[in-house]
């Protein structure tokens, strides 16, 4: 992908970055949410605690959240952080549609109870994938931990591989690992698109290698190997042709 493909895949809006002020032991509001939805923008966001933080900490609320299928996993966090930019709100469109969908927010102020957003509704409105392809499926599931199915489902047009990987997030009080399979319009292990901080999260991508190799079908049935393969075939044929 190139520079330019890969930038459009990247919102990210900072508001009034600023180095980090003396903030004296400010509130903020605390919990962490893991779930696995088919409508995350029902879900209630507002955190059931408050907690005073350190001297030259501030708030933040992070969340990523991915879809598959008709199901999207939900990881988010609040609380307090340290971190030389403040008064910042980033939201990032790993993988759009249509396939897997991947977007993350996080805010971070230095206001009292300022991390107080309570729903999903204004971060996540993926679109419908209205046409699909009957000819190209792809096995599809999202889950924490390991997914205990994954049913082939058709795949939109638009999409050219089936992904597989797992995912480890830390960080924010947070440590999970989520499975996602399904169709995707982007190429290779990139479901995050290289951005692997998600406020105070951390995620770590792994595919195995038989997941970069299935590829959409051509149209004349057969299908697309990849690059490795080619080279292969290329090889022996030189060796036969040296005999």
């Amino acid at each position: 992908m190139g520079a330019c493909q890969r930038q459009g895949l990247l919102l990210l809006l900072l508001l009034g970055a600023s180095s980090l002020p003396l903030v004296q032991n400010i509130d903020c509001h605390e919990g962490i949410l893991l779930s696995v939805e088919e409508d995350p923008r029902m879900l209630n966001w507002s955190a059931g605690q408050a907690d005073r933080c350190d001297n030259g900490t501030a708030c933040q609320e992070s969340v990523l959240l991915i879809k598959a299928g008709n199901r999207t996993a939900v990881l988010s966090s609040k609380g307090c952080v340290t971190s030389d930019m403040m008064n910042s709100v980033t939201y990032i469109q790993h993988s759009p549609p249509p396939g897997i969908v991947t977007v993350s927010y996080s805010n971070y102020c230095d206001e009292p109870l300022c991390n107080k957003k309570n729903d999903f509704l204004e971060l996540w409105n993926p679109r419908l994938d209205a046409i699909v392809s009957s000819d190209f499926r792809c096995p599809t599931c999202v889950a924490l931990g390991t997914c205990t199915s994954a049913p082939s489902r058709p795949c939109p047009n638009g999409t050219t591989q089936c992904y597989q990987g797992k995912l480890q997030i830390t960080g924010g009080g947070i440590s999970s690992q989520l499975e996602v399979k399904g169709c995707s319009s982007f190429m290779g292990c990139q479901l995050m698109s290289g951005v692997l901080t998600i406020g105070p999260m951390w995620v770590k991508e792994v595919c195995p290698y038989e997941s970069l190799r299935q590829s959409r079908r051509v149209e004349n049935g057969g299908t697309s190997l990849p690059v490795s393969v080619w080279r292969l075939e290329l090889l022996l044929l030189l060796l036969l042709f040296l005999k």
